[in-house]
């Protein structure tokens, strides 16, 4: 299956509506080739950030289930999300050098995030060479946790991926990003 084709104003949309919700399960879809017969995932935890490449879902406490992942609606790679299962638009799960679905909310950086409320959210959208606007990255801000005694925090996700000390956006991969720091250095995430 295909991802369906949103509008700039529909994309923006789908984007705003994540405001208000908690995040109650992430699952990330990461492509497999390790061990025996290709059906490991390959490394996808790298500290601050995450390399999810297929895409990563997450689950709201309203039951929606929101994918963000990459696709050429756009003209050029970008970050694409809709409330849907990413189960929808990947084929070969499962299967060798296919993706596997894993679930990662107990991983620390998300952890800390489950069921804070999102309270705020920002879709960047940069002109590339070819003249399209295409969507980047989404920045979900966070409330405090009560419970946590813990401050506001932000996560990034991103089309594109580290290429050694380099961040390559408009490829075809997705990014997850912790790290105010580790944002910044991206260039684009400020």
């Amino acid at each position: 299956m295909t991802l369906p084709r949103l509008t700039q104003p529909q994309l923006e949309r789908v984007v705003a509506s994540l405001r208000g919700l908690r995040i109650t399960g992430v699952e990330y879809a990461l492509m497999t080739g390790g061990g025996e017969g290709g059906c490991e995932p390959l490394t996808w935890d790298y500290g601050m950030w995450h390399e999810p490449t297929h895409g990563c879902q997450l689950t709201m406490d309203i039951g929606v289930v929101f994918t963000f992942t990459w696709g050429n609606t756009f003209g050029c790679y970008g970050l694409e999300v809709v409330d849907r299962p990413v189960e929808e638009y990947l084929a070969n799960i499962g299967e060798p050098w296919g993706s596997v679905i894993l679930p990662v909310g107990g991983q620390p950086s998300w952890q800390r995030l489950l069921g804070r409320e999102i309270v705020d959210t920002e879709l960047a959208w940069v002109d590339w060479v070819s003249g399209d606007a295409t969507p980047c990255w989404v920045r979900l801000d966070l409330g405090p946790s009560e419970l946590l005694r813990s401050t506001p925090e932000s996560v990034w996700i991103a089309a594109g991926r580290w290429d050694r000390d380099r961040f390559v956006f408009a490829s075809d991969d997705v990014t997850v990003i912790f790290d105010r720091a580790e944002a910044t250095r991206t260039t684009i995430m400020k």
